[in-house]
């Protein structure tokens, strides 16, 4: 007794659920269907429940694209609690009912909510008013009553502008149009609406279609191939999103078709000769077959131990990065293309670490079988190619699908391939493997499909990511053809004086300005988290957060956090009180949970049970020497966002807040909890970074002052392992100077600088030492370092990235 359609529609993202997994399978008989929600842990679940019943105000953005399952959370919340609700969205730009979005959730909100005002926001901040004008025609001319009416107005109308409608009679003609024109206006004045004159670059400009991966009928060419070959032929440098599926680049197929390898047994030398010859060796030049023949041997060894003997425990990850050892990667250069490719490599290693989420190990050929299953089936068309941040991209024209830009704008906009049965796509039906009775209601309001009115509100998208230049082009004859095309019905409906069909029209009043990238206007939302791997070494940086690589599963992975989460409810649970013993075993037993080492299944403790009772005795040994920390104390969590030049710095801190007999504040201390010891002297001890800890400390007593209204009087750095806890400096200079490192590194990331800074310390415990050379490069953006960083006992240190003496 459940609604199919709801639990087709999606999950919760970001939310309770990690991942969602749907199974399914029909006999003649009946079909069986189960959903598998999995949370980190019980005690995670009951706090996200818990914190929905005390959600008083609920905001959701982008409503236009919540899908049901979402949409019955928010009723729940609202109801339950008697939440106000608040939503913002557009339902003009509703593109995403193919994934389960439903429209009707904005469009009939008033009917929902008979209590409800409604408030439109009319001024556009974005677009000319031609632009606009043309777009809100254009949109109310195709879908009349099945939109809200909406009257927008241009905030602004700027000049100089441009917007064209234009029919070429050859593909070739039209992408070479687009080029030149792109070289005509680089480099001329653009004035923000701040009042800041620049130059506009190659990252101004966007080539938008309705799909770049579909190819053509015949040759196998995808739709952008004449447009990127027209910006190779005029030098312009430019990045392709959503250009193709995450297994079509080369290097990415090599890595699934090793694991393919080892799908039935060890596999032979001459079979892997083989595919070293024919395809290693095309994606990777530099590759080791001996190297290789030693991965294949182990791992097939390993995969397939016989049933009966000791299970050793495997991670998909480190074959990633034994297979990459052996590709020799960290020799190979692949020029303009190096961080395309590694973002597409980085992607697959993101595909195993959604693998790791599910399985505690491989060790086992079944298991092994059905992470083949899932890269050779739903891993095709379930990954998005770009994991890179788009303030991070270069400073490159954007040829990319509509879908990938939402949210989006740039100065100039080309929308090209438009013609029909292009974009307006024809209908398309659902072509899924569920089965008629499980998707039917879902495919009766217009999900999982390419609808008519879909393809409407797509266009009308496209045409609203423009600021002031805007070209709409498509061609009579397309590679692969078969029969001559027509102008799309979408271009032949924009209607505007300002429309011109002429292809030599000169822009008047352009006029040439110092090219500068449009950056200054973004904060980059980060945090200390993020940053300490570029204050650490900024190619780690890159490697974790541009490339998306993902660690491998160290042992005891999640202990650390296990520990720490026992410590915060125990403040929680005693405030006012010193816990015993038995209460410690009894919330332990209730929290701990470690995501890749189970329970021991026989009488003999195993790694689990072990890290338990570990656990158990670090919290006993915390509360019996810090007891004051449970009279008239509470610890808190507490959420924070600090603004800094050019970012926003989110994370949560651990305060522990002193009250007096009434209830009032006496002293706050901010205090970071590390499972790790210090030894008899922290400060000498090498396995800890003193600048970075006492940086993660300042940083957070920034953020108290912020959440308490007064400043934090003493921070720490609290090592479990050994149960001490370490004094860091909070003064008003050691604030600041913590901030001016965080600003250092924000600066160097959206300055894309990120040179390898090796030490031998620093290297041997990197997560990424197999990709790297591990050559000293220098830091190009920042001529200055940012003040060191103030420790205790009246030291000073930099962060590593800046040790020249590494």
């Amino acid at each position: 007794n459940f609604n199919m359609d709801t639990v087709l529609s999606g999950c919760l993202p970001g939310f309770v659920f990690k991942e969602r997994y749907l199974f399914y399978c029909q006999n003649a008989s009946k079909i069986t269907v189960f959903s598998v929600f999995l949370a980190a842990n019980a005690a995670q679940f009951k706090d996200a429940l818990n914190a929905i019943s005390h959600i008083k105000h609920l905001m959701v953005d982008e409503y236009q694209d919540v899908n049901p399952v979402q949409e019955a959370l928010i009723c729940k919340i609202h109801d339950n609690n008697s939440t106000s609700l608040f939503v913002v969205g557009d339902d003009d730009q509703a593109i995403y009912a193919w994934r389960g979005a439903d429209v009707g959730n904005i469009i009939n909100f008033a009917t929902r909510y008979p209590h409800s005002s409604t408030h439109e926001l009319s001024q556009n901040f974005r677009s000319t008013e031609p632009i606009v004008n043309a777009a809100n025609a254009f949109i109310q001319s195709q879908l009349g009553a099945r939109r809200l009416p909406k009257k927008p107005i241009a905030a602004k109308n700027s000049h100089p502008q441009d917007f064209r409608v234009l029919w070429f009679q050859e593909r070739a003609e039209e992408a070479k149009w687009i080029a030149t024109q792109i070289q005509s206006l680089l480099g001329t004045e653009y004035v923000e609406s701040n009042g800041e004159q620049r130059g506009l670059t190659p990252g101004d400009f966007a080539i938008l279609m309705r799909s770049t991966r579909t190819p053509e009928s015949n040759g196998g060419a995808p739709r952008h191939a004449a447009f990127t070959e027209a910006l190779k032929a005029n030098n312009i440098l430019f990045s392709l999103e959503a250009g193709g599926g995450p297994f079509e680049r080369p290097q990415v197929s090599a890595l699934r078709n090793s694991f393919e390898l080892l799908r039935n047994g060890n596999p032979d030398r001459t079979t892997v000769k083989t595919f070293f010859d024919d395809e290693v060796c095309q994606a990777y030049p530099h590759a080791d077959f001996n190297n290789l023949t030693e991965v294949f041997s182990q791992w097939g060894r390993d995969i397939h131990r016989p049933i009966g003997t000791s299970r050793q425990r495997l991670y998909p990850q480190k074959l990633v990065y034994d297979l990459l050892e052996a590709f020799r990667i960290v020799d190979t250069n692949w020029g303009q293309s190096q961080d395309a490719i590694m973002r597409d490599i980085g992607l697959f290693s993101r595909m195993i670490l959604d693998i790791e989420s599910v399985y505690m190990s491989v060790d086992s050929a079944q298991r092994f079988s059905e992470i083949l299953n899932f890269l050779q089936n739903s891993a095709e068309t379930g990954y998005d190619v770009s994991t890179d941040d788009f303030l991070l991209k270069p400073d490159s024209v954007t040829v990319s699908t509509v879908h990938k830009m939402k949210g989006l704008e740039f100065p100039c906009v080309f929308i090209v391939d438009v013609e029909n049965q292009r974009f307006p796509k024809n209908r398309s039906s659902y072509s899924g493997q569920l089965p008629n009775v499980i998707i039917n209601s879902a495919i009766a309001r217009g999900a999982y499909q390419s609808t008519p009115e879909e393809e409407v509100r797509l266009f009308y998208t496209a045409i609203t990511r423009a600021e002031r230049y805007l070209y709409v082009s498509g061609s009579a004859n397309t590679p692969g053809a078969k029969r001559v095309k027509k102008p799309s019905v979408f271009s032949l409906s924009l209607e505007s004086s300002s429309i011109s069909r002429d292809f030599n029209a000169i822009i008047p009043n352009l006029k040439r300005c110092h090219p500068k990238r449009r950056i200054a206007d973004e904060d980059l939302p980060t945090s200390f988290s993020e940053l300490r791997y570029y204050l650490r070494c900024p190619k780690e940086y890159q490697f974790r957060q541009c490339y998306g690589f993902s660690p491998s599963v160290p042992p005891l992975f999640g202990y650390g956090r296990a520990v720490h989460t026992a410590i915060e409810r125990l403040h929680q649970q005693f405030p006012n009180k010193v816990p015993t013993k038995v209460d410690i075993e009894k919330l332990i037993e209730d929290s701990f949970h470690l995501k890749h080492v189970p329970p021991s299944n026989t009488s003999v403790p195993g790694a689990y049970e072990n890290a338990k009772n570990r656990a158990i005795e670090i919290t006993q040994a915390y509360v019996n020497k810090f007891k004051d920390d449970f009279t008239r104390s509470r610890q808190v969590e507490a959420r924070f966002e600090i603004p800094a030049q050019n970012c926003v710095i989110t994370g949560a801190i651990d305060l522990l807040l002193k009250e007096n007999s009434s209830g009032e504040l006496q002293d706050a201390a901010v205090i970071d909890y590390k499972t790790m010891a210090g030894g008899s002297d922290p400060d000498e001890n090498p396995k800890l970074d003193w600048p970075e800890l006492a940086l993660q400390v300042q940083l957070y007593a920034n953020a108290a002052t912020r959440v308490l209204g007064e400043k934090a009087k003493t921070g720490h750095v609290h090592l479990l392992k050994d149960n001490q806890r370490i004094a860091v400096p909070i003064t008003d200079e050691a604030i600041t100077a913590a901030t001016k490192n965080i600003e250092w590194a924000v600066n160097g990331i959206l300055h894309q600088d990120f040179p390898m800074r090796p030490a031998c310390k620093k290297c041997e415990g990197c997560d990424f030492s197999v990709l790297c050379c591990k050559k000293m490069e220098k830091i190009i953006f920042s001529s200055t370092n940012p003040p060191k960083i103030h420790l205790s006992q009246g030291k000073y240190d930099c962060a590593g990235a800046l040790k020249e003496d590494a």
